[in-house]
């Protein structure tokens, strides 16, 4: 199996709490770029907060997707990925029924509490929005746009097949992934849904689990 590219979830897979990233898996990234296996992250946060963070890694990532598959970052331009015209008519509803909701460009979210709620204003919008857990939220997208779409995205600009590309994450979001690689690896401190869809399952949680990945990847 050749793999030249893989495709990191964010929290709780790429870093833990503290948002740090240990110079073991610096290193391991380093390794396999030396290979010519690219590594980026596609993530549910906002576009600002992941361009800050890889600005703070010297040179590490060069590429990620922000807000579950909206937005793309790629070697130093941005594109929009997903929007819906009809985002302003969304919010409106979510405000008549008193929901309160986080927005980033294009992404919306509401605490997954508020379901039968988000269900009523959703409804009549046509399809322009699918929801996704992510776990105690409902993240609200354009029709089509996911970390699997996203990641598809990266694929394209790297000029690598999904047929080549590797993907590792934890929570019900990351499930998506299964649909744009070839392996699909799972951190230790994953929920069981995606363990039980992962080709691989790591012994170690968060940040040492993606390592042991990409060594995996990288024998």
């Amino acid at each position: 199996m050749a793999i030249k590219l893989v495709i990191s979830d964010f929290d709780r897979t790429f870093t833990d709490e503290s948002l740090s990233v240990a110079p073991e898996l610096k290193e391991a990234i380093g390794l396999i770029g030396a290979k010519g296996i690219r590594f980026s992250i596609v993530s549910g946060r906002n576009y600002g907060f992941l361009l800050e963070f890889c600005r703070e890694l010297d040179g590490l990532l060069d590429s990620f997707v922000a807000e579950n598959g909206c937005i793309g970052h790629f070697k130093g331009k941005k594109c929009v990925l997903g929007d819906s015209a009809r985002r302003g008519e969304l919010l409106g509803r979510l405000k008549q029924l008193g929901v309160p909701y986080g927005q980033g460009e294009v992404i919306v979210a509401v605490e997954a509490r508020y379901q039968p709620q988000l269900c009523k204003a959703l409804s009549g919008l046509d399809g322009a929005f699918h929801v996704i857990r992510n776990v105690d939220s409902l993240m609200i997208l354009p029709a089509g746009i996911s970390k699997s779409s996203g990641a598809a995205w990266l694929a394209r600009m790297y000029g690598v097949q999904l047929s080549e590309t590797a993907a590792i994450g934890d929570a019900q979001n990351d499930v998506a992934f299964r649909d744009s690689c070839v392996l699909l690896g799972a951190v230790s401190n994953a929920i069981p849904e995606m363990k039980a869809t992962a080709d691989y399952v790591c012994r170690q949680s968060y940040g040492k689990g993606l390592q042991e990945f990409i060594e995996y990847i990288g024998r």
